[in-house]
């Protein structure tokens, strides 16, 4: 018998509504990672999202960007993301920050059901019109 690792993907929570549950859906990290970038460049005062290093293999080998510069990591049944942006000048990070955390952590909940334990922001570039 071999071992065999599975990828990392988080188990959704089963919504039963009266009814035997059918199976498990299970969702990549990569898929969480998306759904935080677009929430986060949503936010006004966000350009972009930092991923340093990589753009040069990225564009070899034509992989999507879409989860780049999120961090996802699962702890006691909780997501902990760090999200690493790329600001625009002028802005008020604070305000920016706590922004992105909201719309983040609610879009999570929205789309997954998954508990958002802490979203924590970096500001690594700031990008100057």
């Amino acid at each position: 018998m071999t071992d065999v690792k599975e990828p990392d993907h988080l188990a959704l929570r089963p919504i039963t509504n009266g009814r035997r549950q059918l199976g498990t859906t299970r969702v990549a990290n990569e898929v969480v990672a998306s759904i935080a970038a677009f929430a986060a460049l949503q936010v006004s005062g966000i350009h972009a999202m930092y991923h340093p290093g990589g753009q040069q293999f990225d564009r070899i080998v034509r992989r999507s960007h879409a989860h780049r510069g999120v961090r996802v990591e699962m702890r006691d049944d909780a997501l902990h993301l760090s999200l690493y942006v790329v600001m625009e000048s002028g802005g008020n990070v604070p305000v920016v920050g706590a922004e992105v955390q909201r719309r983040v952590a609610d879009a999570i909940d929205r789309m997954l059901a998954l508990r958002v334990e802490e979203v924590n922001v970096f500001v690594s570039e700031v990008a100057f019109a």
